[in-house]
């Protein structure tokens, strides 16, 4: 068990590692936005290029083609200067990162008089990458924490179903996935319901994160609705 001091440590490691996964999400959802329209816009300006009608069109569509590359270049850097931080990559014990990432949210889920509950019986002594598995482990836990009704039990499941990698099963009372897709940032249509938001937002930014690390995180609706976070043994 780590001490106070060493906690806080570890609470404002945590918030770097947020910090950047969220700015990177972002980053990464904003340059698609732009620039699948930019390219539209660039060829649209080359084909008129290609075959002008006037010297007016001409001239318009270089300033077009200009501007294109400019705003192009400028969303480049922006992008490059957010996502230069990187985050510690240390391997730890799965059974450690549990732990740490129990002593930050068990004192949450107590103040909203809730508990969770672990069972990592019979898993083998695994290592994977620690800031980013606490990255998205702290954050379900957050997230289970506010849709559980008080009374309630989080349950977390730690196995390893084959020998590549270690899978964590959430089972958390009262959540219901989201209608949209998790591996994008799009915002529902119609839904302007704030708390849904924010499980969307979480969830994204935990799926990319995953995804970064070579893991896969997906939303189970059956019996229960289930978050699997499933991590590759390094």
């Amino acid at each position: 068990m780590e001490s106070p001091p060493d906690r806080l440590v570890l609470t404002d490691e945590l918030r770097r590692a947020e910090r950047h996964a969220i700015v990177s999400r972002l980053s990464s959802v904003f340059a698609h936005l732009i620039g699948t329209p930019l390219n539209v816009i660039a060829g649209r300006a080359a084909l008129i290029k290609s075959n002008p009608e006037s010297a007016a069109a001409l001239e318009n569509a270089s300033r077009i083609e200009q501007q294109v590359e400019r705003l192009a270049f400028r969303i480049r850097r922006l992008i490059d200067y957010w996502t230069m931080v990187d985050v510690d990559h240390a391997l730890v014990d799965v059974e450690a990162i549990v732990s740490d990432a129990l002593a930050l949210q068990r004192p949450v889920a107590a103040a909203r008089k809730l508990e969770i509950v672990v069972d990592t019986s019979g898993l083998p002594s695994r290592s994977l990458e620690r800031m980013s598995t606490l990255v998205v482990l702290t954050n379900l836990l957050s997230l289970s924490t506010l849709v559980a009704p008080p009374g309630s039990r989080i349950e977390l499941s730690v196995t390893a179903p084959d020998p590549d990698s270690v899978l964590f099963e959430f089972t958390v009372p009262g959540f219901e996935p989201p209608a949209s897709r998790i591996d994008r940032l799009d915002p529902p249509e119609e839904d302007r319901d704030r708390s849904r938001a924010e499980r969307l937002q979480v969830l994204s930014v935990c799926h990319a994160v995953a995804e970064q690390r070579g893991a896969h995180l997906d939303v189970r609706s059956a019996d229960r609705a289930q978050i699997r976070f499933r991590c590759p043994t390094r």
